[in-house]
């Protein structure tokens, strides 16, 4: 009786699979190998032997290399439903910035007695500027300490986008990976088990599903990120770790695809050395070395019991770390346009809590971090106070609006506060006196694949390499007006 091919008993059935069934990301999912929620069930090789940091090394310095991440780490916030950042958390003006505040902030949720150019209504110690009463604001005060606070800027987008849906390409998180963002032990990671890692879209040309994102929600999944019990389950004894240098080989494949058939003699050797030491690769992601409920840091910042808390602590654990290289935290129950105020008050400053609990783990991990928030549209108001304690004596939100929508980012550098390229220009777009978008003022104001271009091109400037944006995204939109998109000088 002939031996059954589908049995794997032997070694020659194992390199049956490793020549010719486990050739792509598809083949490894069909075998029950990856899985679309855990994303991977091994450290990915490619992820670090494509870096460039990783050049003319030995095996040994190329492990000790694998713990340094110098690329700059990104959380993006996806605030599902359309909430408001323009005018009553974040100060938002005409042409020429936010100091050329509007005559009237009543359409973006201010009485005439809470305008910012009052005395006290208005705070820069964030850098970018914001309403002194903004929940967002008080919710990143509520965690971090004026020191902390003093090594922060940031800037807004003005710009439309569709009301309270997920179809707004929002997420650049492919292009922001393509671009630098890189992690040792997974690329993308997001809270929601989406293309996107988020509820909007990622910009359709910019999604490589070889890169899509891992769902995160707690410590559970991010070990599983580590765990190889599923191969244990299918390959009894040793079969796992020869299985495991199958896919290895595979990286090797890939990696020569990369680099069109010619890689330097040091990456071959490198990948060899992953043969060898695929278990050593094993032991640097351990289960206290990634668990978030096993960090110090995360136990004195973080509340565990609370699942956004719990969520974005994970997220942050593994992009502040170096283990995933952007990370998004899906956030519910912004679309509170309920004919209240106090409603979308409370929102924001959980928001804003997370925001500075994000900020306040980099500073403790002494790591730089870009920090960009999204929501889909915007909130209109109508000229009735919600006089409740949480109210707070401001006009109600009663619709959506998504002329009043806009996007903001934060940058949090451990070595000083981020310098701007041009003083006091933190605001890209502006709003027109009737407290909408003025959609004709830049690229970005009425298109929000550009706005992502937008973003990566800030990233990218941080390190200095905003030359490289068509490269990543596939073109320069804003050709020889870039200089006008972009907020700060390189910080590293």
């Amino acid at each position: 009786m002939g031996r059954k091919k589908n049995k794997l008993n032997k070694k020659d059935d194992l390199s049956y699979l490793e020549g010719h069934k486990l050739k792509t990301r598809r083949d490894f999912l069909a075998h029950g190998f990856l899985s679309m929620t855990a994303g991977i069930m091994t450290p990915s090789l490619l992820s670090f032997l494509t870096s460039k940091k990783l050049y003319a090394m030995d095996c040994g310095s190329a492990i000790e290399m694998m713990g340094e991440n110098r690329s700059i780490p990104v959380i993006i916030f996806d605030l599902a439903g359309g909430a408001n950042f323009a005018g009553s958390s974040i100060l938002v003006g005409g042409p020429g910035g936010q100091d050329d505040m509007l005559q009237s902030y009543g359409a973006l949720g201010l009485p005439p007695d809470m305008h910012p150019g009052r005395s006290g209504m208005l705070s820069d110690e964030l850098g970018l500027k914001f309403h002194s009463d903004a929940p967002y604001l008080l919710g990143i005060r509520s965690v971090t300490s004026p020191q902390v606070r003093a090594k922060v800027d940031g800037g807004i987008f003005c710009a439309r986008s569709a009301d309270d849906t997920g179809n707004n390409p929002h997420n650049p998180m492919y292009w922001l990976y393509k671009a630098g963002a890189m992690g040792e032990l997974v690329q993308l990671v997001g809270t929601r088990d989406s293309i996107s890692g988020g509820r909007s879209m990622a910009p359709e040309a910019s999604i490589n599903p070889v890169v899509a994102p891992v769902r995160i929600r707690d410590s559970r999944d991010v070990l599983s990120l580590i765990s190889v019990g599923r191969l244990n389950e299918i390959f009894p004894g040793n079969r796992a770790e020869q299985v495991m240098k199958s896919i290895e080989r595979l990286s090797e494949r890939r990696l020569a695809q990369i680099a069109n058939q010619s890689l330097p003699e040091q990456i071959k050797t490198l990948v060899q050395c992953g043969y060898i030491n695929s278990q050593d690769v094993l032991n640097r992601f351990t289960p206290n070395n990634l668990s978030p409920s096993e960090d110090p840091d995360i136990n004195r910042i973080f509340n565990l019991s609370n699942r956004d808390q719990r969520a974005t602590a994970s997220i942050a654990k593994l992009v502040l770390d170096g283990y995933a290289g952007v990370g998004t935290v899906v956030k519910g129950g912004y679309d509170y346009h309920n004919g209240t105020r106090s409603r979308g008050e409370i929102r924001d400053f959980e928001a804003g809590e997370l925001i500075g609990q994000v900020i306040e783990l980099a500073s403790r991990k002494q790591k730089d971090v870009m920090i960009y928030v999204l929501t889909d549209g915007g909130c209109s108001t109508r000229p009735i106070i919600d006089d409740t304690p949480d109210g707070r004596g401001k006009y109600a939100w009663t619709g959506d609006s998504s002329v009043r929508s806009s996007t903001f980012m934060m940058v949090y550098r451990h070595q000083g506060r981020p310098t701007l390229r041009r003083p006091n220009r933190r605001q890209i777009g502006h709003f027109r006196e009737n407290g909408a978008v003025d959609r004709t003022a830049t690229l970005i104001s009425d298109n929000v694949v550009n706005l992502s271009k937008a973003v990566v091109a800030n990233y990218l400037a941080l390190s200095g390499q905003e030359s490289r944006l068509a490269e990543i995204v596939g073109d320069n939109p804003f050709g020889s007006q870039l200089e006008d998109y972009l907020l700060f000088n390189r910080i590293v």
